[in-house]
């Protein structure tokens, strides 16, 4: 499972739950109803607290009752919520919200049904006395308009702290379902290759072949035939067939397939498909830079350029006392920490993310530079909007180096005592008990706020203190492995710098033998935690990649006396060995296959081998998939998008070792369920398709939420579908209520479904950039 961050919920500046935004409709909307005795889920709270949230207070569910406890008076009503999403109410129809209620000590609260995001419409608000007697409650109202984006809150910030209880909550009238014209003909929504393959999966209940026709942008056909019958695709349960038309290789600016009477959206026969979208996609990462003017030369729109964020930002440890009660003592050390990269929609900086996905984008250069050592790179000087796009090196690594300065400056700095949980591989525990160490080498997890901020939110205007977490194992180890990577691709060009990568690299790979089992807690409020207690696989990446850069034996030895030697995922149904943040130990085999180095011929051909044999499994899922995807997995889990995207790191590893290009057709095949062939016809790249990510979970792009704030800039991917983790609240709306592939929304605030990620967007870059280098091999 793609164990990712977990975060709380996030709160407006104007104070209500950031949950605006939706998908955008293929054609016009109608609406239907049905009357339903509940519209709530779990109003009975039978099954503990899903589907329920709570904002600035602890939610807890005992003897079908809801309790929300909060310790700290706040400002707003709004401060302190119990809330539910996802409902539907129909313009002037009767509706009857009725619950039981009682608090510990006397209270207000505010009972209100609103629109879920600006301006806020309020269909029902009703203020109510509480005491410790249970009481009952009901209201009646009438919706004044249609409404498919409702929340129920019950807000009671600015009373005294206590306790609320809220038991039987129902409400009941017709729940309106707004009808989305999706279009049954799913496609890649920017296009296909002129001699690649071309495949579309067509959702209908015909279990016989149906007739199909590709139309240019003239009407005119071009091709016709018959689909192929697939079945039901358990990912998504719908039944579906699939179109082939690689037949047709003739360049087409706006194609559109029609099946049945039904259209798909317009797709271009292009081979420049991916070639402005792999910059975009780059991109990414300079807007996300922390500590330096974003400015409009360099981005695609003049309204995402912004001030700096967090610009100085010279911060101590932690000196709090902790979600979990545990009182943390601060350190005599200030570490400068500016710059860096955002780790996604909120402003904090993590060594284990950032590790990872700086290594991604630096695996791209080595590959590039080992497949094509006589072609000029697509990131040469000069090619990036970037600020060092004048500098004399190599683009793609400037972008990373901002990253490795920041990872290189979390390192402890030497003879310096700091504040630890003693390691306990076999739980999270709440009560920690802390040590002082010599931590110097070590590395600090993350710098954060000390607690969750709302949105809209620039970071340049971020009110929140700030601190360094304490050193982990795990981060310590992420900049064993990058800063190693990071000396060997500057050794020509900046020998001076490569030296320093390789000092720091060396100083974390001691300090972490000496500190093998300190692990990050899920227990600072406004950061996540990136938590693992499970570090062979660390240990076997950092050692391939300082053995890698320095060959020394001491780095050979540990690495071949590894579990993970060589090791690469199995392909299986379960996910086993795929790469990701927490599961880094192929990296490690990567390098050794890719990287010239002095392991024996028989052990690196053995690395390619695996690598070839994972590449084959993932092939092989691609005809299990009703949307013909390398991917054959139980359930789709946070950030499943990205498990696409790694893994067409390993097909476009095994091309480059075979030059078999149905390694190459299988990344497209990826890609087409990224850009729009899935069953919510959905491109999940902003800016690209004609259904993109409009609404991701974001702080400054945040339109949604606020009209004054940018959309989202182009070439950014959404996690994806998430069928596990049901911890938002737009996504505790849909459990039960969908199915794999269908569990996502494009929706300001359902982080758990449409975050965005460095550790996300670069296994999309690394995909994006090897289809648009490997264009004239496709066939």
């Amino acid at each position: 499972m793609n164990k990712q961050r977990l975060c709380i919920v996030t709160l407006f500046s104007c104070g209500f739950i950031g949950l605006s935004g939706c998908a955008v409709d293929s054609g016009p909307s109608a609406g239907t109803s049905q009357h339903r005795e509940n519209l709530l889920t779990n109003g009975s709270f039978s099954q503990g607290t899903d589907s329920w949230w709570a904002a600035g207070a602890e939610l807890t569910a005992n003897d079908n009752m809801g309790c929300i406890t909060f310790n700290q008076q706040g400002q707003n009503p709004w401060d302190v919520i119990l809330g539910q999403s996802g409902l539907a109410l129909q313009k002037g129809e009767d509706y009857q919200l009725t619950f039981s209620a009682l608090a510990k000590q006397a209270t207000n609260v505010k009972a209100l049904v609103q629109h879920n995001g600006a301006p806020y419409t309020t269909h029902l608000l009703k203020d109510i006395s509480l005491n410790q007697e249970l009481k009952p409650f009901q209201f009646s109202f009438k919706p004044a308009d249609n409404d498919d984006k409702v929340q129920l809150q019950f807000q009671m910030g600015t009373e005294s702290p206590t306790t609320v209880c809220v038991k039987d909550v129902k409400l009941s009238g017709p729940e309106y379902v707004k009808e989305t014209n999706l279009a049954d003909v799913r496609v890649n929504q920017v296009g296909y290759f002129v001699h690649g393959p071309k495949y579309a999966t067509v959702a209908t209940e015909a279990t016989s072949p149906v007739a199909w026709k590709l139309l240019d942008e003239n009407q005119q056909v071009v091709a016709k035939g018959q689909t192929t019958p697939f079945g039901t695709n358990n990912a998504s349960g719908e039944q579906v067939q699939w179109i082939n038309f690689s037949q047709v290789q003739t360049p087409l600016h706006q194609a559109i397939l029609e099946v049945d009477g039904s259209r798909s959206h317009p797709f271009a026969i292009d081979n420049t498909l991916y070639h402005n979208m792999k910059y975009d996609a780059l991109s990414f990462f300079y807007q996300q830079r922390s500590g330096i003017e974003i400015v409009p030369e360099y981005v695609q729109r003049a309204n995402l350029a912004r001030p700096a964020g967090h610009l100085p930002e010279v911060v101590t440890c932690f000196n709090q006392t902790d979600a979990k009660g545990n009182q943390w003592p601060g350190c005599n050390l200030t570490l400068d920490v500016t710059g860096g990269w955002y780790d996604a929609g909120d402003h904090g900086k993590y060594v284990v993310n950032g590790g990872i996905s700086v290594w991604t984008l630096t695996n791209y250069y080595e590959r590039e530079q080992q497949a094509h050592p006589t072609k000029f790179s697509a990131f040469k000087d000069g090619k990036v909007k970037i600020p060092e796009n004048q500098n004399g090196n190599n683009d793609l690594l400037d972008e990373a180096r901002w990253m490795t300065d920041f990872l290189m400056a979390m390192q402890v700095p030497e003879n310096s005592s700091v504040w630890v949980p003693v390691g306990d591989q076999s739980k999270q525990l709440d009560q920690l008990s802390l040590t002082q160490i010599d931590a110097g080498g070590m590395v600090f997890h993350k710098v954060a706020d000390d607690a969750w901020t709302g949105m809209p939110l620039p970071p340049h205007k971020d009110p929140r203190e700030r601190f360094l977490s304490h050193p982990t194992t795990a981060a310590t180890l992420n900049l064993a492995a990058t800063a190693a990577q990071c000396a060997r691709v500057w050794q020509d060009s900046d020998p001076n710098y490569a030296n320093r990568c390789l000092t720091a690299a060396e100083k974390a790979w001691q300090a972490a033998k000496q500190h093998n089992n300190i692990y990050a807690y899920d227990n600072f409020t406004g950061s996540g935690p990136y938590d693992d207690t499970q570090l062979a696989d660390e240990f076997y990446w950092a050692a391939a990649e300082l053995f890698v850069t320095t060959g020394k034996e001491e780095y050979k030895q540990f690495i071949q006396a590894s579990p993970y030697y060589l090791s690469t995922p199995k392909g299986d149904i379960d996910s086993t060995g795929d790469l990701y943040w927490q599961g880094v130990s192929s990296a490690g085999t990567l390098t050794l296959a890719i990287v010239p180095n002095s392991l024996p011929a028989q052990d690196i051909e053995k690395a390619r081998a695996n690598i070839i044999q994972t590449a084959d499994k993932y092939y092989q899922s691609i005809a299990t998939q009703g949307y013909r995807i390398p991917y054959n997995t139980k359930e789709y889990p946070w950030g499943s998008n990205s498990n696409l995207m790694n893994r067409s790191i390993f097909l476009g590893l095994a091309y480059d070792f075979t030059k078999d290009p149905k390694y190459i057709n299988a990344i497209i095949d990826a890609m087409d369920y990224i850009l729009g062939r899935n069953p919510l016809d959905q491109s999940y790249v902003s800016g690209y398709g004609s259904r993109p990510l409009l609404n991701p979970h974001h702080r400054f792009w945040a339109h949604a939420a606020d009209p004054q704030s940018p959309m989202v800039a182009p070439g950014v991917m959404s996690g994806g579908p998430n069928s596990i983790s049901f911890s938002d609240p737009v996504a505790s709306a849909m459990k039960g209520k969908c199915t794999g592939q269908t569990c996502w929304k494009d929706d300001i605030g359902a982080w758990t479904l449409n975050e965005i990620t460095i550790n996300w967007n670069a296994p999309f870059f690394w995909a994006v950039s090897f289809l648009d280098d490997s264009v004239d091999a496709v066939q």
